[in-house]
């Protein structure tokens, strides 16, 4: 009698699962989300609340306790084998990465993601500068006046020209990323992570002078953003007074997602 109950109830669960599996849907939001991990490599699950699940009418409204819809989601979407899920060393919390299947969907439904392999593991040598790099275009796409953010690992794979322009981006200017305003701007981000010798900012901005001049320049503005009041000061140094240069700070950023009073890290 109870081996009987037990093959019903395993019977059940199985319906269950065929069930949830059966009804299981990628949503257009889905799609986003791999599109999102697979330009920036990887995502922790604030980051992926912020730039997709946020309903939150203003930056100091406090957010969701644990975060748990958009936590429920990714789980579901790591259950079916789109997502996998890694951690570094200097953090506790888990990172998400996509996986083939979730790419191969993506070369389906997003043909211009085609040529951006799938990272199969984060390089720990450039997390701390790739996650800040994450925030960072979050922030910008969520003023609502960006149409296309083009990643560094997109720039590097394709080159970056325009129809609008006689200039070719050379790839040692390559930045964090190059974004397209609402108005047909295309601005150029970069984030400093570690201060360098005040010359490795000078070249890089005699660099990036060059391909912002003339009547028909390939880029028009360029943020350059300092993580530390040191990096932040030397880029203002060098580059503050140049015209069609923003200096910004990593916390002016990170001030545009998290309430009062959080740490200033994601």
């Amino acid at each position: 009698m109870e081996l009987e109950t037990e093959q019903k109830i395993g019977k059940k669960l199985k319906a269950d699962k065929d069930k949830k599996l059966k009804n299981f849907r990628l949503t257009d939001r889905d799609l986003d989300i791999f599109g999102f991990i697979l330009e920036q490599k990887f995502c922790s699950l604030e980051q992926i609340y912020f730039r997709f699940f946020d309903c939150r009418k203003a930056v100091t409204d406090p957010m969701p306790a644990g975060l748990h819809v958009t936590r429920q989601r990714l789980q579901i979407l790591k259950r079916h084998g789109f997502l996998k899920s890694e951690k570094v060393y200097s953090e506790a919390k888990s990172l998400y990465l996509v996986t083939a299947l979730a790419v191969q969907v993506l070369r389906s439904k997003k043909p211009h993601l085609a040529d951006l392999k799938v990272i199969s593991q984060i390089d720990f040598r450039n997390y701390e500068h790739d996650t800040k790099v994450n925030d960072c275009r979050i922030a910008i796409e969520r003023t609502g006046k960006i149409i296309r953010w083009l990643p560094e690992r997109k720039l590097r794979a394709q080159g970056f020209e325009s129809d609008f322009s006689w200039d070719e981006l050379p790839s040692e200017l390559v930045p964090d990323g190059i974004f397209i305003t609402s108005k047909g701007e295309r601005v150029a981000f970069e984030i400093e992570t570690t201060p360098r010798k005040k010359s490795r900012y000078e070249e890089k901005l005699m660099g990036l002078r060059s391909v912002m001049l003339g009547s028909k320049p390939l880029l028009h503005r360029v943020i350059w953003v300092g993580y530390t009041d040191r990096v932040y000061g030397d880029l203002k140094e060098v580059a503050g007074s140049t015209d069609g240069f923003l200096i910004e700070s990593y916390s002016h950023f990170l001030s545009k997602l998290w309430p009062r009073g959080m740490p200033e890290k994601v």
